[in-house]
């Protein structure tokens, strides 16, 4: 009797050392989801201030005693392109964007992307050698899942390629390149054509011409033994016959002359990509 005690005794205390490690580490399991959920909000959060301060909007008005030729007037003081026509105010707002702020963080920032109407506005951001840096990084090199919106070294930095690729995340909660999606709503596709990038010299407009789910494949690499790899993605691509896929069929594009963008990302229902593909159709001076 007494010893089915003792081991009754033991088997409880056995028990209650179980519930405590089970507890701390309980504990401890949920600091650490509590410190990672505020090390990224805190990191968005300075990435997000970051973004506001580098990007200044520019103010299209025409005063009397500025008459028509404002591009003149404020391009000087505000950096903006050096001829602001009527049809820019159309296509108002523009932007400066503070280079010298941006390339205090990251030297890999070169370029800016902006969709307007919505969230998409992030610098672009391109590493010398590793072409999946940005995959799960901020500009400032820190560990971000979200990660950035990114070029590889494939891609000149000056937007005079056929194709030059932008790759985003798509996040749940709409950041990155989480708006991409709504491209597959007819109505939100009409309504957001546009495409704004700028550079350090140059300002360019492009006009989203398909919006389609496509393979995962390399598109500036697994194409090269396709005669003309340009012509041959574009065909492949104004091919797709997914319901989801917006192709605007009376838009010609020029594989020869025409230069054009691909945003790249993910589809949150399966393993293939959706991309959203814009034509240069315009592009100005910013000094």
């Amino acid at each position: 009797m007494e010893n089915s005690e003792i081991t009754k005794g033991r088997t409880r205390k056995k028990s209650l050392v179980l519930w405590v490690i089970i507890f701390i580490v309980f504990v401890l399991v949920a600091a650490a989801c509590i410190g990672v959920w505020v090390y990224h909000m805190v990191l968005r959060r300075a990435m997000s201030e970051l973004y506001d301060e580098a990007r200044a909007p520019i103010e299209v008005f025409s005063p009397p005693s500025l008459g028509e030729n404002i591009g003149e007037a404020i391009s000087g003081i505000l950096g903006a392109p050096d001829k602001i026509t009527e049809e820019d105010k159309k296509l108002s707002p523009l932007a400066r964007i503070n280079f010298d702020l941006l390339k205090q963080t990251s030297p890999d920032v070169y370029a800016w992307i902006e969709i307007p109407d919505t969230d998409i506005a992030f610098p672009i951001v391109q590493h010398p050698k590793n072409n999946s840096y940005y995959l799960r990084r901020a500009i400032n090199g820190a560990y971000d899942v979200t990660g950035c919106v990114y070029t590889q070294n494939y891609n000149a930095k000056d937007f005079t390629d056929k194709n030059t690729v932008i790759y985003g995340h798509y996040m749940d909660d709409g950041t990155k390149f989480g708006p991409l999606l709504y491209y597959m709503d007819k109505d939100f596709f009409d309504s957001h054509r546009r495409i704004d990038i700028y550079t350090e010299k140059e300002w360019f407009t492009y006009e989203i011409f398909a919006a389609v789910p496509f393979n995962t494949r390399h598109i500036l690499k697994s194409y090269k033994g396709e005669g003309d790899p340009h012509r041959a993605f574009l065909e492949e691509a104004l091919s797709v016959s997914d319901a989801r896929a917006i192709i605007m069929k009376d838009e010609e594009i020029d594989p020869k002359t025409d230069k054009i963008i691909t945003l790249s990302t993910c589809l949150k229902t399966d393993t293939r990509r959706y991309l959203v593909l814009a034509k240069l159709v315009k592009s100005q001076l910013c000094e």
